[in-house]
């Protein structure tokens, strides 16, 4: 009976970090989505705990901003390489190929 009290507590505590991370999250994406990435942080002195999450908040959609330049700059890369690797393949095949190409995307 002793080990299921420490148990219950480390699986709701665990299960409260879960819906505090998921609750955060939809906030984040929310004032990204209503804000975008140019989210501004106003804090009010007479409102620490609003101004604290207003700062969290603030700090996940720069994380985030800075998340989604990054996959956009992969995704150009690959874009680039996918073209290239595409130029290569046909420039390697036979005639027939390069020429069903060639008048497919005139």
């Amino acid at each position: 009976m002793s080990e299921i009290v420490p148990m219950l507590v480390s699986v709701a505590t665990k299960l409260l970090v879960i819906v505090g991370g998921v609750f955060y999250a939809s906030l984040v994406v929310a004032a990204y989505a209503r804000e975008g990435p140019g989210f501004q942080l106003r804090l009010e002195s007479g409102y620490p705990a609003r101004a604290a999450e207003r700062l969290l908040i603030w700090v996940g959609v720069r994380i985030t901003a800075m998340m989604a330049s990054a996959l956009k700059w992969v995704l150009d890369v690959l874009y680039e390489a996918s073209a290239d690797v595409g130029a290569w393949v046909v420039s390697k095949s036979n005639s027939q190929v390069q020429a069903r190409v060639s008048v497919r995307f005139r």
